[in-house]
């Protein structure tokens, strides 16, 4: 198709537009053009995939005590790791013939219902109970989506790292505390956006820096206190002042880093080393629009949330990668994947479509927990020529009788999977993380909302009773149940905590304050360093000798620029324009490529 089409999404009924290459790959790979916007499609991929929550259950084959993705009170049948993962019970078993009579959605929901799920996920985990989906992972608690990892707590996508708590997407570091989009830490606190650091607190889009403190935008630098160069001596005598093991100096210092961090211009896109592209946390990536931490060697991708290594030729992505191409509409396919579609979980397959957890397989559709099967419809197996023609009818009889949620949207054949029949609350998904909603927003969608389980510990000390000195904190504070420090705590919130005796040696090893908000809240907290997945169209707020005036609710700040930026003359504004995470509505002053890099690079 030549030209581009506007369509009205079902779900947001916002206009989105289709452009001809988008039709072009759509007719590559046999589906028909979607019928919800970019941003909807991954909202609903994402409410597939749990993200925190975990609940104490028992494992339905061996009988033991398991730690769990699922709620006792949910209609699965949960298996734990090992049992799921053993030959002592087939996934064939529970086979079901298609039924023409209803919608394919609904069948596939049933299916759900009977074939045993995970409690958690993850192979070659040592010491690692409350770890999921993470592979090769030692003495690793309260840890997802993380590889290779060792003696850490509290964290999310952590890489090839050690000693590392409550980071997120974190690589190849040691001894790192609440880190955030960061590679090649050492010692660092607050790392938010920083590269190949040690010895430092308080960075945000550093690279190559030591012993620095509260700094912003820095390269290659060495004792800086809130971007301001020192001599070694005045570093280590200001640095006395900024002792981070007192809660009470944490917080200040928290407050002074937000502060630099709102008056000097940001990047209107984290991209590395990446030609032709448009998103953000890019790097090693070509022709690829609207990605989102698109990662090492991604190419001719659109529409990608959270994927790399060696990824090409797909279109909404949300989590997938490691050698793999014309992936569409998935979530956590990764490893040697080929022609995967409409699908969650699993890895190392190729033509299937319609599947949850599908593994080493290949030709699959509306299957579950598959391992090393051909050929297969609703865990029934069919010959080749049995299973061809009986799929072409039943992608025809998807169109002529679709699922109709209970607010109405039409899921034909080619829609992913409808929100509704989830296997998890939309409050427990990576869509709650990322797309918030509130409980009766959720509700009025026609989704699931979890309520928490009523708690049966009591809590022992208030976070106001804390001592403000890690130094004060003796070994019995393990033994204290926490209260999280929200006077009103958000939807997440897991109302109380513990500190780990590991956890309490890291602190003391890193000099940090006992923290007064539970995992679930420093993790939202996290989060809010990061912007929204979503591009606006904005032009560069470079003004010639100073930028743009933004102000926040209790001050209004401009930036002066140190030097001339080319093309554009010292007095005149920058004509650049582009796509960016930053909204109107966001306080930060962004600049285009080239006046970010002729300030700061």
């Amino acid at each position: 198709m030549s030209i581009s089409e506007e369509k009205v999404c079902q779900n947001c009924k916002d206009l989105f537009t289709i452009e001809p290459e988008d039709f072009d790959f759509y007719k590559r790979i046999n589906m028909p053009p979607p019928t919800f916007c970019p941003e909807c499609r991954n909202m609903r991929r994402m409410a597939w995939r749990e993200v925190r929550s975990l609940y104490r259950d028992t494992c339905k084959l061996c009988g033991k005590s398991v730690v769990s993705i699922h709620a006792p009170e949910d209609p699965f049948t949960v298996y734990c790791r090992e049992c799921w993962r053993s030959d002592k019970w087939d996934p064939m078993d529970y086979g079901k013939d298609y039924d023409f009579s209803q919608p394919f959605f609904s069948q596939y929901r049933k299916l759900m219902e009977a074939v045993p799920r995970p409690a958690l996920t993850g192979i070659n985990l040592v010491n690692s109970e409350f770890t999921h989906a993470s592979q090769s992972c030692k003495n690793c608690y309260f840890v997802f989506f993380s590889f290779f990892s060792e003696n850490s707590q509290n964290c999310d996508a952590l890489l090839f790292s050690k000693n590392a708590y409550d980071c997120y997407v974190t690589d190849n570091s040691d001894h790192a505390y609440e880190s955030l989009h960061s590679n090649r830490l050492y010692k660092v606190r607050f790392g938010y956006f920083a590269d190949e650091c040690l010895e430092s607190s308080f960075l945000f889009d550093c690279v190559g820096c030591s012993d620095c403190f509260g700094c912003v935008n820095l390269r290659k630098q060495k004792y800086h206190i809130f971007n301001k160069k020192l001599s070694k001596e005045e570093y280590k005598k200001e640095m006395e002042y900024w002792d981070l093991g007192s809660y009470q100096r944490l917080e200040e210092a928290k407050k002074k880093f937000r502060d630099l961090y709102l008056s000097v211009p940001h990047r209107y896109a984290h991209v590395l080393n990446s030609q032709n592209v448009t998103g953000d946390i890019i790097r090693d990536t070509k022709n690829c629009h609207v990605c989102f931490s698109a990662l090492d060697d991604v190419q001719n991708c659109k529409y990608l949330y959270f994927g790399g290594m060696n990824l090409k030729d797909s279109y909404d992505v949300s989590g997938g990668g490691n050698t793999a191409e014309l992936l569409y509409e998935i979530f956590g396919i990764t490893g040697h994947a080929e022609r995967c579609f409409l699908s969650a979980g699993g890895g190392n397959s190729r033509d299937i479509m319609y599947c949850d957890w599908a593994r080493i397989s290949s030709d699959l559709f509306g299957c579950i927990s598959l391992k090393n099967k051909k050929y297969c419809v609703l865990n029934k197996q069919y010959s080749r020529e049995e299973y061809e023609a009986l799929v072409a009818k039943i992608r025809r009889h998807m169109d002529d009788m679709p699922y109709t949620d209970k607010k109405g949207r039409v899921y034909k054949f080619g829609e992913f999977f409808p929100t509704e029949l989830s296997a998890y609350a939309y409050n427990e998904s990576w869509a709650f993380a990322w797309h918030p909603k509130t409980k009766e927003e959720v509700l009025e969608d026609g989704w699931q909302w979890r309520d928490p389980h009523a708690r049966s510990y009591q809590i022992t000390l208030l976070p106001e009773n804390l001592p403000d000195h890690i130094r004060d904190a003796a070994d019995s504070i393990t033994n204290e149940t926490i209260g999280c420090a929200h006077a009103a705590p958000p939807a997440e919130c897991i109302t109380a905590f513990r500190i780990t005796p590991e956890e309490l040696a890291f602190y003391r090893q890193m000099n940090i304050a006992l923290p007064r908000l539970c995992p679930n809240c420093r993790y939202a907290a996290r989060l809010t360093w990061r912007n929204r997945m979503h591009l606006w169209k904005r032009k560069c707020m470079c003004k010639g000798g100073k930028s743009e005036a933004r102000s926040t609710k209790s001050e209004t700040f401009t930036y002066k620029n140190t030097t001339a930026h080319q093309p554009h003359e010292r007095d005149n504004p920058c004509p650049n324009e582009f796509e960016t995470t930053f909204s109107l509505e966001k306080p930060e002053i962004v600049y285009c490529d080239q006046c970010y890099k002729a300030e700061f690079l």
